[in-house]
């Protein structure tokens, strides 16, 4: 899953270039028609992460994607409306990859917390992911057992 998220973080790249030289905008087309090749193939496979929905969701935007660019080779082929299809078409599949397991887990999250022995707090930042080990580690930290010494045992 880790490779179809990779792809996702790439897909909207190219339409970034939309306003480049014809050149660049075949290559550009050819790469995003590439990159959805491989989103198929991944699907296919069986998505880790995907709900059915989402993988519908998915196969939906992919196969407007596909319409829209049969037969074209550049970007300059496609009309004003056909480049806006194509590009909620792509933001329609990043939503969707973009919300799996592994993304949610390293996406980066801030909080602030209170200083030991001091009224200042503190931001730190990290991924989910670090969070909730530092969570989980605390409430391990919480439930060991107390060693208590007499007098203070009751």
């Amino acid at each position: 899953m880790k490779s179809l998220l990779m792809l996702a973080l790439m897909v909207l790249a190219p339409l970034a270039s939309a306003a480049e030289p014809q050149e660049s905008n075949s290559a550009s087309l050819q790469e995003m028609v590439e990159q959805q090749v491989a989103f198929r193939e991944e699907l296919a496979r069986g998505p880790q992460d995907l709900t059915p929905r989402q993988a519908g969701i998915m196969r939906r935007a992919q196969a407007e994607f596909f319409r829209l660019v049969e037969g074209k080779s550049s970007m300059e082929q496609l009309s004003l409306d056909e480049k806006v299809q194509l590009e909620n078409a792509l933001e329609r599949i990043n939503a969707q990859v973009v919300g799996t397991g592994y993304a949610q887990g390293n996406q980066d999250v801030c909080w602030r917390e209170q200083r030991l022995g001091s009224r200042m707090k503190n931001t730190r930042c990290g991924t989910q992911k670090e969070v909730e080990q530092v969570r989980e580690n605390a409430q391990g930290y919480l439930s060991k057992p107390k060693i208590c010494t007499p007098p203070g045992c009751g």
